[in-house]
């Protein structure tokens, strides 16, 4: 099998973040990574099509050196953070008039028909997996291979978006690929997969994605995602107490907090640190106590208010969680601030971590880049692509409507799309980005 090549993309409020991947038999390797601060997106909404559509065209163009010459089928698949994201539980009972052997094939058929509701509403699911099955009244964890007399009842647990989620995105990139070929995902939760294993996800955990504009938190819990809570603080607060305290721009600010800053409520280092000015007139400094204090102090009220949210949030589902034995994982560009860790442990215990790439697919990770929390939901992307694909391919293998449909148009189209848009970045077609 010939080695093919993906870009995957995380259009983040601070940063967009890509990785280009050179993958055969279902391996990955990244070849290279890119960051560049997402321009044309405010109080984490695309405001500036065209100003975000540079950001990206600017990361696919940095990948270029890196594919072999003649390479032009190069797959693209997409995360953005939505607020909107829901999950529900759908139940549903087949019944039977003679005895009959539970194929694949049911179930999916069964899950294409709970699921044709949702997209009939022009609801876009990102993730839907079975809760249980009782068959003949009788409780089995698979059905497959079992015998059915009289009915066959399960619960689909779907996670789905409104469709005008996406649709600014989608405007981004109109006149490159056809809206029904776009494989967008929702960034946080594909960090939430990529940075847990099913044996967390089973026994209960909570992922906290800290994020520029606002923390978003996604709870796990017998295997399948049950919470998902929009937390409307993040770290653009923490930039904007130094901007306003040290009279500097939120560039330099973020500088600052990435190269100097530490999460102390106190420090015995005595040093000066410099910083530009925001009037751009000259430079002054800010003692490394003072910068730590500021940073502590809105760190610190943060993760306060969220702790709150999550002790509210399990007291009121505690019958639909229960106990969160995998503690917390936190992950986004937030989790970067130094010794933010020992704050996090002593305002929500020691039951907690920072996360890391868990997903096996991938081999020959660099160490920064499987470390680096900011390109974590990129990798959870991905992940979660490969896994469209092939339930793509098995449904149109055993004929499953309506998937099989959607995976003709898509194959059908394929080539055509990523020949197009690899002419247009490269400037093989005048209307190039």
């Amino acid at each position: 099998m010939a080695k093919e090549y993906l870009i995957g993309l995380d259009i983040g409020s601070y940063y967009t973040k890509g990785i280009l991947f050179e993958y055969e038999n279902d391996k990955f390797k990244p070849l290279n990574y890119k960051k560049i601060k997402s321009d044309g997106i405010i109080n984490g909404e695309i405001q500036d099509v065209e100003a975000i559509r540079q950001t990206i065209t600017s990361i696919i163009n940095s990948f270029q050196n890196e594919l072999p010459k003649k390479t032009k089928n190069v797959e693209v698949a997409i995360g953005y953070s939505t607020n909107n994201l829901y999950i529900d539980q759908e139940n549903y009972t087949a019944e039977y008039s003679q005895k009959k052997e539970i194929k694949d094939s049911d179930l999916k058929k069964i899950k294409n028909h709970i699921v044709s509701k949702y997209t009939d509403e022009s609801k876009i699911i990102l993730d839907s997996k079975f809760m249980k099955f009782i068959l003949d009244n009788k409780s089995v964890r698979n059905p497959i291979s079992f015998f059915v007399q009289e009915s066959l009842s399960t619960s689909l647990n779907i996670v789905w978006v409104p469709e005008n989620s996406f649709a600014l995105l989608i405007n981004v990139f109109k006149n490159i690929i056809v809206d029904s070929q776009i494989p967008i995902y929702d960034s946080a939760l594909s960090a939430a997969y990529a940075v847990t294993n099913a044996n967390d996800r089973d026994i209960g955990v909570t992922v906290i994605d800290f994020g520029y504009h606002m923390c978003r938190i996604v709870i796990f819990k017998n295997g399948i995602p049950k919470l998902y809570y929009a937390f409307s603080y993040g770290m653009k607060y923490v930039l904007k107490d130094i901007c306003n305290v040290l009279k500097t721009s939120e560039d330099e600010a973020h500088r600052l907090l990435v190269e100097e800053a530490v999460c102390l409520r106190d420090t015995k280092t005595i040093k000066k640190i410099d910083f530009e000015l925001i009037s751009g007139s000259g430079y002054s400094y800010v003692s490394q106590n003072l910068l730590n204090k500021i940073v502590f102090a809105r760190i610190r009220e943060i993760i306060s208010r969220l702790n709150g949210e999550l002790s509210k949030i399990g007291y009121e589902k505690t019958s639909e969680v229960g106990a969160l034995q995998g503690g917390i994982v936190i992950t986004g560009g937030g989790s970067n601030l130094k010794n933010v860790d020992m704050t996090i442990k002593d305002l929500m215990g020691s039951n907690f971590r920072k996360g890391n790439l868990t997903l096996n697919m991938f081999y020959e990770v660099p160490d920064e880049l499987k470390n680096d929390p900011e390109f974590l939901p990129v990798f959870g992307i991905v992940e979660r692509f490969r896994l469209d694909m092939i339930e793509s391919v098995d449904n149109t293998n055993q004929n499953v409507e309506p998937t099989q449909d959607k995976k003709e148009k898509k194959e059908k189209n394929k080539k055509g799309f990523f020949k197009s848009i690899m002419q247009k970045l490269t400037g093989g077609e005048d209307d190039a980005f």
